[in-house]
Order: C-alpha cells, then structure tokens, then sequence
C-alpha cells in the first residue's frame, strides 16, 4: 500500500516537472543582438533592390519579427520590400505597415 502510493506521489511529482519544463521551454528571450544584425541586414537588402525606392523605410526587429513603416509609391513596391524583409535569416514573421502614396518617388 505504502508502496503505491509513493508511486502515485512520483507520478504526479514527474507530471508537474514535466508541465513547468514545458511551460519554461516556451519562454523566450529576444536576443538583442540578433535582432540589430536582422534590421542591418533587412536594410542592407532593401538599398541594394537599385530598381525600387526602399532606401527610407524604418525597419525594426524584436524577436525575429520585423516591423516595416514608412511610405512606398506603389502596392508592387510594399509587396517587394516585405518580401525581400522575409529572406532574411532568423525573420520569423514580417509586419507590413508601410502607407502606399503613389505621389512619392
């Protein structure tokens, strides 16, 4: 009897560590540096497109998500600037916020 109910306690003892193992495991700490070489390289990538006006955009990075604003004077240049942010390693996920203002070139 003693016997299995010290069994029970450990089950439910390993059930709880496993719960807040998981729970740890999905805590995540954004890496600042990651983040800075992300947004270089987002905007490296977006002065280099010769073609397109994609020089002013703001570009940020927090935990692999890149968030764009500004202006571009076309929905072909929007779509090319999130797009161009999405191939960049370590960019989980692109916020396109950039205004369309076809006067601007």
């Amino acid at each position: 009897m003693i016997w299995r109910s010290g069994l029970r306690g450990l089950a439910g003892g390993l059930a709880a560590l496993a719960v807040l193992a998981t729970a740890q495991g999905c805590r995540t700490v954004a890496d600042p540096y990651t983040d800075a070489r992300i947004e270089a390289e987002v905007k490296a990538r977006l002065v280099a497109q010769h073609d397109a006006d994609l020089t002013r955009l703001g570009v940020v990075s927090n935990d692999g998500t890149v968030y764009l604003t500004g202006a571009v004077p076309s929905s072909e240049q929007k779509a090319r600037a999130a797009s161009v942010a999405g191939t960049v390693s370590g960019v989980r996920k692109v916020v396109n916020a950039l205004d369309i203002r076809p006067g601007r070139e």
